[in-house]
């Protein structure tokens, strides 16, 4: 590193005309590009610092006038930067380990509550419209059932009347028959209902499983 005085900046700016003094150059200590009387400014430079100054000025510069001003940083002011430098990186470096530490403790958190706090796997509207679907199709299944075990007890209580006229059957035993052919159609409805509804019982467990 070389020092970087009042007598070696009022060198640049002699060496250097005013119209250069916006010039920007690009230097690689700092990754950016300064102008040379933001470079003016600084109290030390690097030997790329100095190559990069050289490189972007007209070839009619007397930039060596410059350079053999300079001189280089005593071991004390190195030594600060290094301190300063390595204080720097360890700040950065104990944020980027604060900041992993809490992503990490929220992951387990999260890896913790997550069989507990439903909401956070799927939400209570998720499958509203599925489940619309499956509770209106079980209410048709149950009127369907009423209806077909309805029609059973009128077509045993009315229909036998209508068929056999001449057996002249009285009221109980037409009721008698309804009910048996209502109680038959209704035990059918219901295996068939069961059935359906296990389906979908195992339909859902195999989906969650995946």
């Amino acid at each position: 590193m070389w020092a970087l005085t009042d007598r070696e900046r009022a060198i640049l700016r002699k060496v250097i005309p005013t119209e250069l003094s916006t010039h920007l150059v690009s230097l690689t200590s700092s990754n950016k590009s300064e102008s040379i009387e933001e470079i003016c400014k600084r109290n030390r430079l690097s030997a790329a610092d100095v190559s990069a100054i050289y490189d972007s000025l007209p070839p009619e510069i007397e930039f060596f006038r410059f350079v053999e001003s300079l001189r280089p940083c005593s071991p004390n002011e190195t030594g600060e930067e290094k301190e300063d430098e390595q204080r720097e990186a360890k700040r950065i470096f104990n944020e980027r380990l604060e900041q992993l530490r809490e992503r990490q403790e929220a992951l387990k958190y999260a890896e913790m509550t997550k069989s507990v706090d439903v909401a956070r796997n799927r939400s209570l509207m998720q499958d509203f419209g599925k489940e619309m679907r499956e509770a209106n199709r079980h209410l048709v299944a149950v009127i369907n059932t009423l209806i077909t075990v309805g029609g059973s007890f009128a077509f045993g209580f009315f229909g036998v009347q209508f068929a056999y006229p001449h057996l002249q059957l009285d009221v109980a035993t037409r009721m008698l028959l309804g009910l048996v052919l209502a109680t038959l159609v209704f035990f059918a409805d219901l295996y068939f209902l069961v059935k359906g509804m296990d389906t979908d019982v195992q339909n859902v467990n195999s989906h969650k499983k995946r």
